[in-house]
């Protein structure tokens, strides 16, 4: 019995070791810079212009510039691609792209942050938009940046870290500023804001520029059979080859399918969470033991647990596992309705959903990270977590009528139910044995 607890023990400080790896850390400080401008355009936009008085209807007309973040790859292929002269040279094109862009939107936080809401309205909804536009672009360099400079095998602590930086952030600003307004106001508080870029400065001016891959079968395939000028070869290797490339492989319908709906039950469900605990009459006090505590605790683990679960167990075995407990936890959202307001019950549904969230948000990035092609991952990557942010949008979107019209149990039920859809889809890939990553049997123009 000691000796299975040793090697449960090793195996376990084992596979923490992937975190000790600089670029495991980089990846830390990079999700932090990506993580605190959502925080800021979805949470903190809203009491900020709350305590200015603003109107319910106003407030709520600024969620329609979290659709950056749906359609960031329109312009995914000009950050892929396009050098900036100059500042490209010195620090490559991933590095060149990321401090301008943290640049420009650490200029719009301090603009925004001498504004008065109350007075200056439409000045705060421009820059606001500004910071939501200028964040999306700055998650289509991270998210490139950070897949190429970690091998394939190491995708889903990569993962891992990124998903602890980038919930470290949202906690640091969620909380932090909000306490910050209290004593010294909100202008004050924002201006604290682009303190947060600083760990994805420090982390790609440690790293450094990722390698350029070389140009693989198809590209050069590509480049022989359409032979143009340099601008417009650019243009259409930005442009036209990252989506050529994709929908090539056997079954990428199947896979674009898979990614819209893996996450559709869990997408409802965070929608009407909310509303269903301050319906039930939870306390404050309740809601921040449930979120800032025992949640964060147990997204934490399930973000850490998530990564070692992919590399020891693969691909599918993982997703299904994963596919699996999102669904069941969501279902404990209907035995929460069902019953009293105790604290407990709604500390042990929060904790189990933000747990399985955690594993679910590592293994799905891995998995994406994973179908990139080396030579459009910026692309690619905005095209697939663009199309993952879809069914928030479209199903989340009439979740309020619908649990209006059906009660709160029969709602997470439906909700639950909405799992099932991704499942088949995943069985039928896992069956197929459809792999992640590049074609491995492309070696030669004839396999194209």
């Amino acid at each position: 019995m000691d000796q299975h607890k040793a090697d449960g023990v090793r195996g376990f400080l084992e596979g923490l070791r992937p975190y000790h790896d600089r670029r495991a850390i980089a990846t830390f400080g990079l999700g932090m810079s990506s993580g605190f401008p959502l925080t800021f355009v979805l949470s903190l936009m809203g009491i900020w212009l709350s305590r200015a008085h603003v109107s319910r209807a106003d407030v709520g007309l600024f969620a329609l510039i979290t659709t950056f973040y749906t359609w960031k790859f329109l312009w995914s292929p000009a950050i892929d691609r396009l050098p900036l002269g100059p500042i490209t040279r010195r620090f490559g094109q991933r590095r060149g792209w990321l401090f301008v862009l943290q640049a420009l939107m650490a200029a719009a936080l301090l603009a925004i942050s001498e504004l008065d809401p109350a007075t200056q309205l439409y000045s705060v909804a421009v820059l606001a938009a500004l910071i939501a536009f200028l964040s999306a672009s700055q998650d289509i360099v991270i998210d490139a940046y950070r897949i190429e400079i970690v091998g394939a095998d190491d995708q889903g602590y990569s993962a891992a870290s990124y998903v602890f930086g980038y919930r470290t952030a949202n906690f640091i600003a969620g909380a932090g500023v909000v306490a910050f307004a209290y004593y010294y106001g909100w202008s004050a508080a924002i201006k604290l804001l682009p303190l947060l870029l600083l760990p994805g400065v420090v982390a790609a001016l440690v790293i450094g520029e990722p390698e350029r891959p070389d140009a693989d079968v198809f590209l050069n395939e590509e480049r022989r059979t359409h032979p143009m000028n340099p601008i417009l070869m650019r243009l259409r290797e930005a442009v036209v080859l990252p989506f050529k490339e994709f929908v090539r492989r056997d079954n990428w319908f199947l896979i674009l399918l898979f990614i819209f709906l893996f996450k559709a039950g869990d997408a409802v469900t965070a929608v009407m969470t909310s509303p269903l605990i301050v319906n039930m009459g939870f306390s404050d006090l309740d809601i921040a033991v449930a979120n800032k505590t025992v949640g964060f605790v147990a997204l934490m683990v399930g973000v850490g647990l998530g990564a070692m679960l992919y590399k020891r167990a693969g691909v599918y075995p993982t997703l299904m596992f994963v596919g699996v407990l999102m669904m069941l936890t969501n279902l404990g959202f209907a035995w929460l309705a069902a019953g009293k307001n105790e604290g407990w019950r709604l500390a042990i549904t929060i904790g189990l959903e933000n747990f399985a969230t955690g594993l679910g948000t590592t293994v799905v990035i891995a998995y994406m990270a994973g179908l990139c092609n080396a030579n459009f991952t910026a692309t690619q990557f905005a095209l697939l977590s663009s199309l993952g942010n879809q069914a928030r949008t479209l199903l989340g979107a009439p979740s309020g009528f619908v649990s209006e019209a059906v009660g709160w149990v029969d709602f997470f039920i439906l909700a639950t139910a909405l799992a099932l859809p991704g499942l088949i889809v995943l069985m039928i890939l896992w069956k197929k044995d459809i792999r992640a990553g590049d074609l491995e049997n492309v070696t030669e123009p004839a396999d194209l």
